[in-house]
């Protein structure tokens, strides 16, 4: 029951017109925008949400305005500094600022009052993803036996992903236990299996692969590879006890794997971030398949490299196939690479003279490795996108326009690299939803115009232009 002081709180706001629910619910904190469920919830006032929801009957999903009463962090400790990761600023519902807040009590009773579980806000955070973020693992299991959607996807993944890269095994344990999918991606290729391994939580690494998560990959975006490059020699055994294939080589030749920062809205934490790249040094000019064991002696791993050499296929680049043999090839060629000597700031200019020149898997890793210096620059990852569609690797050149978009949402250029992307793979309606919304962010771009109105992808590759 609510109080007498909140009651005539309620009828002041009214100023006597006997509209006390459109007076409250008109009414927001001048410093934050939060209404007064919002209030009410995020300060577990029991009483006063039973008042403003069933005497009141205010509506029980409605927003905050402006900046949000809980902005909320996560934080996290990466390499010895607290690194931030943005869940949510407004747009958010009373539920959410419950479930951030851990109020277990004032969740079940919004939920069982008709509150939408799985209700986002601008960033399509749900309660069940700020529930998890925070760790409050009771909240958890309340948002899903009310049927909140455990697979639920926001711009940083499903629940399963935030619990892997924040390394909440708890709150992981009751999500695979309700039956998280843990093979779906975000990025093209990031399992929660593969944050897991970037983000170097091993118990997290060992639920999923108990829980039956996929041990291959895409790219160099494969568990196999990934604990080689963080130096997770104990999460590389448990991947080959599980059965991971061995013999796994980066299909791109190149590191593709970027990351999905937005670069207004910080996502994973930056030193987390998807990148995590293979090192550039492993791309060999001799034209050899790059493997793990090449991975592993690059880094420097003899560990890594005695474990993996009676488990693999022979190289036959390698003559010297030994442990020392593979070891002293990989330092060889590394020793022998000018492009490993070239000065980063010169990396992008020199991929751009070889895309001229029609070397486009020079030009692509002169990007890729342009990008290891200079992450925030998505340009290189867009002229890498070309050279895909240059050398007709579709998924290739897919996944890298999908990463722009992600990092660069008000720029039409990616939606255009998307939709040449689209065409190439022969899925033109989706080709078309891409020029669409390059439009939508630039209308009258005559080039979007002109590959909307007749695609082809012969035209596009002949017409664009890189950056």
């Amino acid at each position: 029951m609510a109080s007498p002081l909140e009651y005539g709180t309620a009828r002041a706001l009214d100023g006597g017109k006997g509209r006390l629910r459109e007076a409250v619910e008109g009414a927001t904190a001048s410093n934050c925008g939060a209404r007064a469920l919002h209030v009410a919830a995020v300060h577990g006032r029991m009483p006063l949400c039973a008042y403003l929801v069933e005497d009141l009957q205010v509506n029980v999903d409605a927003t905050d305005e402006s900046v949000a009463l809980v902005s909320v962090y996560l934080t996290v400790n990466c390499n010895g500094m607290d690194q931030l990761f943005h869940v949510s600023d407004q747009g958010e519902t009373a539920l959410s600022y419950a479930a951030v807040n851990g109020i277990v009590n004032i969740v079940r009773y919004l939920l069982d009052h008709g509150a939408n579980p799985d209700k986002s806000g601008p960033r399509r955070c749900t309660p069940l993803h700020m529930a998890v973020g925070q760790g409050h693992c009771e909240v958890v299991k309340v948002l899903l036996s009310k049927g909140a959607d455990v697979n639920c996807y926001s711009d940083t993944g499903t629940p399963l992903h935030i619990a892997a890269v924040f390394g909440l095994d708890d709150a992981m344990k009751v999500l695979l236990d309700h039956h998280a999918d843990c093979n779906k991606a975000v990025c093209i290729a990031d399992t929660p299996l593969i944050v897991a391994l970037r983000a170097h939580r091993r118990k997290c690494v060992k639920l999923l692969i108990k829980a039956g998560a996929d041990l291959k990959g895409l790219g160099s975006a494969d568990p196999i590879i990934v604990a080689i490059t963080e130096g997770l020699t104990d999460c590389l055994k448990c991947l080959l006890n599980a059965g991971a294939d061995p013999n796994v080589i980066d299909d791109t030749h190149l590191d593709t794997a970027s990351g999905c920062e937005d670069n207004q809205n910080l996502k994973w934490p930056k030193a987390q971030r998807f990148t995590a790249r293979i090192p550039c040094r492993l791309i060999l000019l001799d034209g050899s398949t790059p493997s793990v064991h090449k991975f592993a002696a690059s880094h420097n791993s003899r560990e890594d490299v005695e474990i993996l050499f009676p488990v693999t296929s022979r190289i036959p680049s390698v003559r010297d196939w030994s442990i020392d043999g593979i070891m002293a090839y990989v330092k060889s060629k590394e020793k022998d690479d000018p492009i490993l000597k070239m000065n980063p700031a010169n990396m992008k200019i020199e991929g751009n003279k070889a895309y001229k020149r029609k070397d486009y898997i020079t030009a692509a890793r002169l990007y890729t490795m342009a990008e290891g210096d200079y992450p925030e620059n998505v340009t290189l990852i867009s002229n890498r996108s070309v050279c895909w569609l240059n050398m007709g690797e579709g998924d290739k050149a897919l996944r890298d326009a999908q990463i722009c978009r992600a990092l660069r949402r008000d720029w039409p250029k990616a939606c255009f690299r998307e939709g040449a992307a689209q065409i190439l793979l022969k899925d033109y309606e989706k080709a078309c939803d891409a020029f669409l919304d390059g439009l939508k962010l630039d209308p009258g771009n005559s080039e979007i115009e002109n590959a909307y109105s007749s695609p082809s992808i012969e035209v596009l590759v002949w017409k664009d232009k890189i950056h």
